[in-house]
């Protein structure tokens, strides 16, 4: 059994039609369900009661850690290509759900073997979303004899055989076409990122990277693997650790980190701190890795290693609320240059928490200001804060009018307490500062491919990996096409050229196809006047430019943003 587990603020669902014969009965009705804790589960041919019973007691053991009263089992079988037969996979479902409502959770299912719309609102707290795999302990030796694929077998199933069906602009269709990235059961739910896609990946870090500097951060690189010394220090060993990739040196436990933050501290141990170096802004873009499930076939949406714009600020209790108006004009900044519009989400202290009631409402009230400094009035979630600090959500919305989880700003008393880590104040004595941690892209990979469908592969011209396309129309023409190639690139064009012995309308339509915004067309018109013809991927054709010409307008699309 595969169990894809979040925590959300709500969940709608709508039955559209039946996937299989042997669907339930079910009406055609929206069904809305609030601050529930999803289970999308797939249920594979060798389970039996013993995986039942595993995977509801550790469900009842997170909902208890979550603080969370109520369960939504949705059959999910997109979590995996050994599914049960329907009936034995129905049953199933309906063992768990009397098993959950015996250990006293509210329980509700989706109805099985129906092809469902659904929103999710995801909560923005670390332990929000977790994956989780079960086997009956029957199923061990039946493996033993199982014959390992080969490495030509395992390289031949990309996920491309997965993207039948998907819309056009369903952005690993796009990846695809665009040639950005791919995906191989040699390294499950782990993108390999082509040149395109690795240039615009890196286009967006760096375009946050630049103006990070501009507000005062400075960037840290910590090691990928900790002892769990430092994972239970932090608490994500209690909470995260089937998410986690561990492995051993020696006889000691280590894992590849799944957060930044923990690492951040031990650097901050690192020397001696005064109160005139906060607020101290530490910007991360370390690789992460997360134990999610294979086959979850979400693309860039949910991968096992991403990285995230991450940082957190250190700074004293007085400082909060001016920080707060920096990242909320951070977010507005960068979510401008995309013409996105957001809403958000204010958390409030929860029953169990750290620190004081004054705390909280000094916290809570800052992040409610800093929203409302930007036009922003927020939901507020009562109650729904992480248990070490209150905390803001964002949601993005994209073209299509759909929502995105994206930023999470949120406030933390706790690490800080837990690591140790102080600060010299005026007094000369030492204390215990605040933490913020903070993400606006959020995981750039997922922002990847959200922006993929919000500009239906239409990236724009300064976040294209290829700008223009040097096309000549004859070989007559190819010497003056590679001068006219060389000169882009010394002026930092991304450009490349097609020089195949193709027809001018096979190389336009090519590259229309990828998206390129430029084709620059030479014939003998252009090399006998030295200059060429522009054409947009849209198709208008401009003549007579010169290369300088050109070189300005992209280099002024370019400043604009990066």
């Amino acid at each position: 059994m595969r169990i894809l587990q979040q925590h959300a603020d709500f969940i709608e669902y709508l039955p559209v039609a039946k996937e299989i014969s042997q669907a339930e009965a079910a009406d055609n009705s929206r069904v809305r369900i609030e601050d529930v804790v999803v289970l999308f589960t797939a249920v594979e041919s060798q389970d039996d009661s013993s995986v039942v019973s595993k995977a509801c007691e550790e469900t009842a053991q997170s909902l208890a850690k979550l603080g969370a009263k109520s369960v939504l089992i949705y059959p999910y079988a997109h979590l995996s290509n050994e599914l049960a037969e329907p009936a034995k996979a129905l049953q199933i479902l309906k063992d768990m759900e009397e098993l959950l409502a015996k250990k006293g959770i509210s329980v509700k299912r989706a109805p099985f073997g129906w092809n469902k719309s659904f929103t999710i609102s995801v909560k923005g707290h670390p332990l929000a979303e977790q994956s989780r795999y079960y086997s009956p302990s029957s199923t061990s030796q039946r493996l033993v004899n199982k014959r390992e694929p080969t490495f030509e077998e395992m390289l031949a199933k990309a996920k491309k055989s997965e993207y039948v069906g998907l819309a056009d602009n369903d952005h690993r269709i796009l990846g695809e076409r665009l040639d950005l990235f791919s995906f191989y059961e040699l390294s499950p739910s782990m993108p390999f990122w082509h040149d395109k896609g690795i240039t615009l990946k890196n286009i967006l870090i760096e375009t946050i990277r630049k103006e990070l500097k501009r507000r005062g951060y400075i960037e840290i690189s910590t090691a990928p693997l900790a002892n769990i010394a430092q994972w239970k220090i932090s608490g994500h060993w209690d909470y995260y650790r089937d998410n986690m990739f561990l492995t051993k040196l020696g006889e000691e436990d280590y894992s590849l980190k799944p957060m930044n933050c923990p690492s951040t501290l031990v650097w901050y141990k690192s020397r001696r701190w005064s109160y005139r170096d906060l607020p101290l802004r530490v910007a991360c873009f370390d690789t992460l890795f997360r134990k999610e499930l294979s086959g979850v076939a979400t693309g860039l949406l949910r991968v096992k290693t991403l990285q995230q714009d991450d940082a957190h600020i250190i700074c004293t209790e007085e400082q909060i609320e001016q920080e707060l108006f920096g990242l909320i004009d951070l977010m507005h900044w960068l979510y401008s240059i995309f013409g996105l519009s957001y809403k958000a989400r204010v958390s409030t202290m929860p029953d169990e928490h750290m620190g004081t009631e004054e705390q909280w409402n000094k916290a809570t009230e800052a992040l409610i200001k800093s929203l409302r400094s930007k036009g922003l009035e927020p939901e507020i979630k009562e109650k729904d804060g992480a248990f070490y600090g209150p905390k803001i959500d964002v949601d993005i919305k994209d073209s299509l009018g759909r929502f995105w989880q994206c930023a999470t700003i949120q406030l933390d008393y706790q690490l800080p307490m837990r690591f140790k880590a102080t600060y010299i104040g005026p007094d000369g004595q030492e204390h215990t500062p605040v933490m913020i941690h903070r993400a606006i892209y959020g995981s750039i990979e997922r922002f990847v491919g959200v922006m993929l469908e919000h500009y239906a592969g239409k990236l724009p011209v300064w976040l294209s990996p290829i700008q223009a396309r040097v096309i000549p129309i004859s070989d007559q023409s190819v010497d003056y096409s590679r001068k006219v190639l060389s000169e882009l690139i010394e002026n930092g064009v991304r450009a490349d050229s097609d020089f195949d012995t193709t027809t001018l309308n096979f190389k336009v339509r090519k590259a229309q196809l990828e998206k390129i915004p430029y084709m620059l067309i030479i014939g003998s018109r252009e090399v006998a006047s030295s200059k060429i013809s522009v054409r947009t991927r849209e198709g208008k054709v401009t003549n007579d430019v010169t290369v300088d010409e050109f070189v300005r307008e992209i280099k002024e699309k370019n400043s604009k943003f990066m």
